[in-house]
């Protein structure tokens, strides 16, 4: 069985405690998968993790400080071993600024749907974010892109990162471009 590694957000109940978080919809969505959860912590086997799992997958959610550096780390290790990485919303932005692509802040994208293009066709994606790629980084292939000529989608290698929340799709499609199946 194959084996996929997960970021978690960091969320917060109202006190003092912190929990990584991981969205169910990745239950669905790698079904035939074993799935590990990345927790936010400098002490642990990045080397191993890498080793032992065959796709990194960069969730949505916060920017907490230590999760930036937990999947930094696990960015570069995946990178050495020429696995491949997923980045869904916030992992997709952090790839993008890592890889020196370039972001705005957007109003309106957040809890709603809007109409993205993919190989000349339109389709509506769920929107979870206030940000948006005006510029892939460098050498990758746009892949979608939406009704404000936004980047939605971009692939590079075997790196592909959508800007829509897969793992949220209600109708269980779990779409992603047909470029996704050459990263599994």
């Amino acid at each position: 069985m194959k084996k996929v590694l997960i970021s978690t957000r960091t969320l917060n109940n109202g006190s003092e405690f912190q929990f990584d978080a991981l969205e169910r919809g990745f239950f669905k969505m790698f079904r035939d998968w074993d799935i590990t959860a990345l927790h936010n912590k400098a002490n642990q086997n990045f080397i191993d993790l890498a080793a032992t799992h065959d796709l990194l997958v960069l969730s949505g959610g916060d920017d907490h400080p230590q999760r930036l550096l937990t999947e930094i780390e696990m960015i570069k290790q995946f990178r050495q071993r020429k696995k491949p990485i997923l980045g869904i919303c916030h992992g997709t932005f952090l790839l993008t600024q890592l890889w020196g692509g370039k972001l705005i802040a957007v109003e309106g994208h957040r809890r709603t749907k809007h109409a993205i293009y993919y190989k000349g066709t339109e389709m509506q994606m769920n929107s979870y974010h206030g940000s948006a790629i005006t510029e892939a980084p460098e050498g990758a292939d746009v892949l979608v892109t939406d009704q404000d000529g936004y980047i939605e989608s971009w692939m590079s290698g075997n790196t592909l990162a959508v800007v829509w929340h897969p793992e949220r799709d209600i109708e269980n499609s779990h779409w992603m471009p047909e470029e996704y199946q050459s990263l599994l």
